[in-house]
């Protein structure tokens, strides 16, 4: 950028500064007349009217493209400007000069009044600028150097000294007060900068809560209507014969409800800087095995083929947060049934070593229709589609990818993605993990309500209704001697007048939450004092969950409650009992 471009955007404030100066200017002009008149230099005086009304004229004409409402940014313009700007100074500064020479009191007076004048208007037409400054105050710098030296060549030199320090003392003073001035300036113009980039980052923001919210409402009501539809169809009773297939639908919709606002709050966490990873040994090809076995019903009924690639070898040990990734290659293999009509998805993982570090790559193709260069930059964005025509036909909010590639940069890698239009595209995670150390796999329970080996009494204690419903529907299989408590005033005072096996409780309840509810109990040494206590919240950060460990809880689960993880916590805590009793 050239001098005159850097200049041409500063020049309208020192435009709407010149012309408010107009009247002043003319003012002077008319004083230095009367005191030319009053000095006997009559004959000057027409000279110098007309001088003055003429560099006025050409500075307004000159500085009037830059008063418009969209200032000219034309260089020849701009050196008009200055030009004219240069004129005008030059002209004040010459007969203020000329009287000075004249050594009457009053034009001798008028004269330093001419220069600080002039000097002083510039610090206020040229604040925006240093440069515009000087170009407009140079003349009168000039002309105040020359007056001492005037008065030495007119043979005065009566305080000569006195008046050159006076003179820099004051061109001293001026140009401190410009510099502190622009500075404030310059620091106003800042502040208003950044206020008006807040302001439209805080307008961007509240879009995008407006978008999520208009988004998440569309994408829930799926769900909720699948939902209600089945209990409507298996509270009718009228086709038993459609009673499991009504189920299904019912899961379904309650598995995608979940999905969604896990994602949600995976999104509010990684904005937050929440986000926690994990640290523990697996085996790589039972993380990929597992979830090609997860998604490989639902391929199959589309009609498509999920090939696995990879893991065929030695078992691969790595240590990494595995629930986390299963989450990632979920998104990208879910993403690839659904935007693929028809063909093969493939899954192919590898892990080779270097530097004591294992490269993992996970790769999900897909064989779709493609991702289209101009929608390449919305890929990642929250609640953003490829493009209105895949959010009308495949739904969703947008976030899964979003926060797939937040985990992964999470975990120290990152999620790419390469398509070619009209053939298909390819996600790969790359992550670097250290090697994992090699553990025998974990019994799993029977995924079937467990045979208790007596009638327990349970005491659910959740504040909300609908959950302690829930879990009454829930716990109905195992025929269990159910007590439920809204609050835990309540849920003390029941756990002080009757035994019971197990207490369900809830964390976040109004009033004595499920943490302080626990730790009462356990300091009040009655019967129930030792009794398990499994709790559930929706909170699942590592923190929150330790503090329900902290509390007394013998056990927790997340909300919303599995049927099967239920049932598993239920078994530990009687088996648990069983053998302390025995």
């Amino acid at each position: 950028m050239s001098f005159l471009d850097s200049i041409a955007p500063l020049l309208a404030s020192s435009a709407k500064e010149r012309v408010k100066q107009v009247p002043v200017r003319l003012l002077l002009a008319a004083l230095v007349a009367w005191a030319m008149n009053e000095a006997v230099m009559v004959q000057w005086i027409p000279l110098w009217l007309a001088a003055a009304v003429l560099v006025q004229g050409v500075e307004l004409l000159a500085m009037a493209p830059f008063r418009r409402a969209e200032p000219s940014s034309s260089r020849l313009a701009v050196a008009v400007g200055l030009a004219s700007t240069t004129l005008m100074a030059t002209t004040y500064a010459i007969i203020a000069l000329v009287i000075w020479s004249t050594n009457h009191p009053a034009l001798v007076t008028l004269a330093a009044l001419t220069m600080a004048g002039g000097l002083l208007t510039n610090v206020a037409s040229g604040i925006a600028s240093r440069m515009i400054f000087f170009i407009g105050g140079s003349p009168y710098l000039a002309a105040l150097a020359l007056m001492p030296v005037i008065k030495v060549t007119q043979g005065d030199t009566r305080g000569v000294v006195v008046m050159t320090l006076s003179a820099a003392l004051f061109v001293g003073m001026v140009l401190n007060i410009y510099w502190r001035v622009h500075g404030s300036r310059e620091a106003e113009v800042q502040s208003r900068a950044e206020a008006e980039q807040r302001l439209e980052q805080a307008q961007a923001a509240m879009a995008d809560r407006a978008a999520m919210a208009a988004i998440v409402s569309h994408e829930l009501r799926t769900p909720v209507s699948a939902i209600l539809a089945g209990a409507h169809v298996i509270r009718g009773g009228k086709l038993p014969e459609q009673r499991e297939e009504t189920a299904d639908l019912i899961i379904d919709a309650g598995q995608l409800m979940t999905g969604m606002l896990n994602d949600l709050l995976d999104h509010s966490k990684m904005e937050a800087g929440a986000m926690s990873m994990e640290s523990r040994d697996f085996e790589l090809g039972d993380l990929v095995r597992d979830t090609a076995r997860f998604w490989a019903a639902p391929a199959a009924e589309k009609g498509l083929t999920l090939e696995m690639s990879g893991v065929e070898g030695d078992a691969v040990w790595l240590r990494g947060d595995p629930y986390r990734l299963r989450q990632i290659i979920n998104n990208l293999v879910s993403n690839a049934i659904k935007f693929t009509p028809s063909g093969t998805i493939r899954l192919q993982a590898e892990a080779p070593r270097a530097d004591g570090r294992d490269r993992l790559t996970l790769t999900v193709t897909d064989q779709g229709a493609g991702i289209a260069p101009d929608a390449m930059s919305r890929l990642f964005t929250p609640f953003a589609q490829g493009s209105a025509e895949v959010a009308r036909t495949y739904g969703g909010t947008g976030l899964g990818l979003t926060v797939s590639r937040e985990l992964a940069r999470l975990m120290g890698g990152d999620l790419t993605v390469t398509s070619v239009a009209g053939q298909g595209a390819a996600f790969t995670l790359c992550v670097d993990l250290p090697a994992g150390e090699p553990k025998e796999a974990e019994d799993s329970l029977d995924a079937a309500a467990p045979v208790l080996a007596r009638r327990i009494r349970v005491l659910a204690v959740d504040d909300h209704e609908i959950n302690r419903r829930t879990i009454s529907l829930v716990l109905q299989p195992l025929d269990v001697d159910l007590a439920t408590a809204s609050d835990g005033h309540l849920a003390l005072s029941l756990l002080a007048e009757r035994a019971f096996d197990v207490v369900l409780m809830d964390v976040n309840m109004p009033g004595i939450d499920g943490n302080e509810a626990t730790r009462r109990l356990r300091a009040s040494g009655g019967l129930n004092a030792a009794v398990p206590v499994i709790g559930f919240s929706a909170g699942t950060e590592a923190e929150q969950v330790q503090a329900c460990y902290a509390a007394g809880m013998t056990d927790w689960l997340a909300k919303p409650l599995e049927p099967r993880k239920l049932y598993d916590a239920l078994h530990r805590a009687t088996s648990a009992a069983a053998r302390a009793a025995a």
